[in-house]
């Protein structure tokens, strides 16, 4: 009888984690498409080649901090950060990726129907979003229980536990964010809020990891500083994971030898087992009710007066101005996309004032920038300025997920009397309007915060737009290329593409290329506006051969793609 019942979870389960990661696509592509086989494999080699750099940094910041605690007898500190640090990662995302999950996405009223109890389809859907959350914990875990346990010549004991603690790092901040939501959505009708709630999260996430970096700005810089720091600590893991005990079990259990070792083991286990079964209890008596009452969505209706639908239909434009009409709406009008797309353009700006904002009264800061206003040193800090344009503009995940944002809706595409080469077109220049206002953005930035000559960050400026032209082309190619049409919510479409990371990547070789010829000029012995000039004629070539490849990709690629 168990197993009767066991079997459709663990089918639902399969199911979900099949649709979430394409599985089945996956295993026809390497058995059936031969010649396709190398795709997945080079957008996966090109995310983690992208990754290498922040995971490099933090991997000198934990060895840094093993040093620290070696030197004071508490190595262990390493632990309960990474365990702090990781779990509220979670946690504040969790929130958001839970009630998209739960509540938001595509498939779940087609669920309900289905011969599965409510904690059934919580408890899949669970396992799914925590399989996910793997990648975010993973890189966050490995590197100090590695440092850990090399640098104090740990057993294989610890190897083994560190095994399973990873496994079980997610369920507590997820089974805390799911309670939330769960409640919260019982409670309260967010569905037809849910667009507001996700752009003002989204704002409020960014402003949090803001909070996070400012934070990390004001810790001790000087060795003898960090050392009386630590010193006046006696338990300093106890204190960091004070606010967060689960990351003091962990720590415990790793460092801990004999029955302690073991009892603290047990207990992070034993937490996460009753933390995950009082979730699916409680999603059992209130998911339905809360899900239904979440479909009650109103919508304002305007009706048009004859003279105004007149008006409508006598009006013409061109058919790619129509189309960027529609693509800019439909990214406007999902918050998801806005996030990802508006936010996310203007995201390195933001950086650059929090900098500004917290190390001010630097008096190192404040020199560097007298030093800037110099006349001899103005061309080349426009010069860098002009590199953060670029880069800020390489960083747009809308150009990259033009088409797989289309998802299942594809079909009207191709049904509508306009040619494909339009179509793309239309696509490239909201890519573009989201490239170009982060170049302005930027732009602006640099110009209050330094101060520049307003005509050298004008030349900035305009450079930094004729760059994005090939950026954006490529990044469209990309997705033009190999689309991701089947998803079940818009965050799936954009942040678990891997088009993007691919584009990104793509972006920061197009900024290389730039940066040769602008070093070549430069060595040359040129004036700086030549280099400017170099950047800009590299910039148009790479541009009008992205778009002439985008033009005879999109005719060919249009007729094959199916949704």
């Amino acid at each position: 009888m168990k197993n009767k019942v066991a079997k459709p979870f663990f089918s639902f389960i399969k199911m979900q984690l099949n649709i979430n990661y394409s599985i089945s696509a996956l295993k026809y592509r390497f058995t059936r498409e031969k010649k396709k086989r190398w795709e997945p494999v080079l957008i996966g080699a090109a995310i983690i080649v992208s990754l290498l750099p922040l995971l490099a940094m933090y991997t000198a910041f934990i060895l840094s901090a093993f040093a620290g605690g070696m030197l004071m007898g508490q190595p262990e500190i390493v632990l309960t950060m990474a365990f702090v640090f990781a779990q509220l990662v979670i946690l504040i995302f969790g929130i958001f990726y839970i009630m998209g999950t739960f509540y938001f996405s595509k498939d779940i009223m087609s669920l309900v129907p289905l011969p599965l109890k409510p904690y059934e389809i919580i408890g899949g859907k669970f396992i799914v979003v925590m399989v996910n959350e793997y990648l975010t914990s993973l890189p966050l875990l490995l590197p100090p229980i590695i440092i850990y346990g090399i640098g104090t010549s740990q057993g294989l004991f610890y190897w083994l536990k560190s095994i399973v603690l990873m496994a079980a790092a997610p369920v507590i901040p997820l089974a805390i964010a799911a309670l939330m939501v769960i409640l919260l959505m019982r409670v309260v009708n967010i569905g037809r809020y849910k667009d507001l709630l996700a752009v003002a999260g989204g704002i409020i996430l960014i402003f949090a990891s803001f909070f996070v970096s400012m934070l990390m700005q004001n810790m001790p810089e000087d060795p003898s500083d960090i050392e009386q720091f630590f010193a006046g600590q006696t338990g300093l893991a106890e204190l960091i994971g004070s606010r967060f005990p689960p990351a003091v079990w962990a720590t415990k259990a790793l460092s801990g030898n004999g029955l302690s070792g073991a009892g603290y083991f047990v207990l992070f286990l034993a937490v996460c087992a009753v933390l995950f079964i009082f979730m699916l209890w409680v999603a059992n008596r209130a998911f339905y009710k809360a899900l239904l009452a979440g479909q009650e969505v109103g919508r304002k209706r305007r009706k048009l007066t004859g003279e105004q639908i007149d008006r409508h239909l006598s009006r013409g434009t061109s058919p790619v101005l129509a189309l960027l009409k529609r693509e800019w709406k439909l990214m406007i009008r999902t918050p998801m996309y806005v996030l990802n797309g508006l936010v996310g353009s203007i995201i390195g700006p933001l950086i650059l004032v929090m900098m500004f904002v917290v190390q001010g009264s630097d008096p190192e800061l404040t020199e560097l920038i007298n030093s800037l206003k110099e006349p001899e040193i103005v061309p080349y800090a426009a010069l860098g300025c002009l590199g953060v344009m670029l880069f800020t503009a390489g960083m747009n995940l809308v150009a990259s997920t033009a088409l797989s944002r289309e998802g299942k809706t594809l079909w009207i595409a191709k049904m509508i009397p306009v040619a494909a080469r339009q179509q793309v077109d239309a696509k490239f220049l909201c890519g573009y309007i989201v490239s170009a206002i982060g170049v302005l953005t930027t732009s602006l930035v640099i110009a209050i915060l330094l101060n520049l000559p307003i005509l050298w960050t004008i030349l900035a400026t305009i450079v930094g737009l004729i760059g994005s032209v090939p950026m954006v082309a490529l990044n469209l190619l990309i997705d033009v290329f190999h689309p991701k049409l089947v998803w079940n919510s818009e965050q799936e479409a954009m942040k678990q593409n891997m088009n993007g990371g691919l584009g990104m990547l793509l972006s920061l070789v197009i900024l290389l290329v730039m940066a040769v010829a602008a070093g070549g000029t430069l060595l040359l012995g040129l004036p700086a506006t030549a280099v400017f000039a170099a950047v800009a004629v590299v910039a148009g070539i790479l541009g009008a051969l992205s778009m002439l490849a985008l033009h005879a990709t999109a005719e060919k690629k249009y007729s094959e793609i199916e949704a």
